[in-house]
């Protein structure tokens, strides 16, 4: 086994305490802002089945217990982690939501409920909404999905979009996408009885740089205001991708002057890689690469990592959150992750 040596950066400890002086409306704004807690389908095409996630993040000493996730409408199916009841801090959970353009038409709104049991008990309310046409289709229909894109290379896929609504004069007038290493541009086929056809060729640029693409690429009609913006989920991976697991790791709750337990963090890669250095702004948190040597080649790299009892003078607090942000640089050019660690030092309870 290797130990990587660390060098000490002061490390912000954030920490927030669930109490009455905290409103519990400023208390749901830290598990999941009220901008974000409201997403426009727009305009759905018949048979497409689009999804987009929520996020819900725990940035409180406390954990945050999720006592069920419900939608109001048929409309829309649910998808997350059903075991991930607990939320330690800094935790996070993905709460995926698709309307069901293949079973409905129409204008849809649900309102999707999360209720949480502990700390408090309280309920936030998630919505989505969205119309589903029935003279509008989209090959393919859910999803753009580009898979792997070498770096440096590039990559156009088609989407092709019919028409077969009344309005003989029905265009596709324009895109727009918010990730700049996605292009598109538009080409109509020659008139059809009954549907209007048009082609949409995009691109992922060859200047895009490693990592994940997960967008909305917005196609532009001239139809009424409300019905103009078609969104188009897009995603790709370009060149090796690093993924960590879990993307926040809790060591748990134990009292000053102790060591955590040891918990693995696993990182893989869409192709092998070398791990370079490893680098922790908290010196007291240790990471081993378990049974790997510094001049491995792998796609797959275990990490034990604990926190041991820090030596006087390197800061540890008698109580409190501490929260190490991990870097791993690698031999692959613009390549690197970083994850957190955290863990809670908290005196016991006196027991009776």
């Amino acid at each position: 086994m290797i130990r990587f040596c660390f060098t000490f950066v002061a490390v912000a400890i954030f920490g927030l305490t669930v109490a009455a002086q905290e409103p519990e409306k400023n208390w749901k704004e830290l598990v999941i802002p009220s901008k974000e807690r409201t997403f426009d389908f727009k305009t759905v095409p018949r048979g497409s089945v689009p999804e987009y996630q929520f996020i819900l993040h725990n940035p409180l000493q406390e954990t945050l217990h999720i006592g069920g996730i419900t939608a109001s409408c048929t409309c829309t199916t649910l998808h997350f982690d059903e075991e991930k009841t607990v939320l330690e801090t800094y935790d996070g959970l993905a709460v995926t939501v698709r309307l069901r353009g293949d079973m409905f038409e129409g204008q849809r709104n649900s309102t999707i409920t999360v209720s949480i049991d502990k700390p408090i008990r309280t309920e936030i309310q998630l919505n989505v909404r969205g119309e589903i046409r029935s003279d509008l289709n989209i090959d393919p229909r859910d999803l753009l999905d580009f898979g792997n894109v070498e770096i440096e290379k590039g990559q156009t896929r088609t989407l092709t979009v019919t028409y077969t609504g009344v309005n003989t004069q029905w265009r596709l007038v324009d895109t727009r996408c918010e990730n700049k290493f996605i292009r598109a541009d538009i080409t109509r086929e020659p008139a059809h009885v009954g549907s209007q056809i048009f082609r949409v060729n995009v691109s992922v640029d060859k200047s895009a740089p490693h990592g994940i693409i997960n967008t909305h690429l917005i196609l532009i009609s001239n139809d009424a205001e409300s019905r103009r913006e078609i969104p188009v989920p897009v995603r790709a991976t370009v060149g090796t991708v690093i993924n960590v697991r879990p993307p926040a790791l809790s060591l748990g709750i134990f009292p000053p002057g102790e060591s955590s337990p040891t918990k693995t963090a696993i990182l893989s890669g869409t192709r092998p890689f070398r791990i370079t250095k490893i680098e922790c702004d908290n010196p007291a948190v240790d990471i081993v690469m378990n049974g790997l040597g510094r001049d491995t080649l792998s796609r797959i790299y275990p990490l034990a990592i604990s926190y041991r009892n820090p030596a006087e003078g390197e800061g540890a607090p008698e109580n409190g959150i501490i929260r190490a942000a991990v870097r791993i640089t690698t031999d692959v050019p613009d390549l690197a992750a970083t994850f957190y660690v955290t863990a809670t030092i908290r005196e016991k309870e006196n027991e009776e």
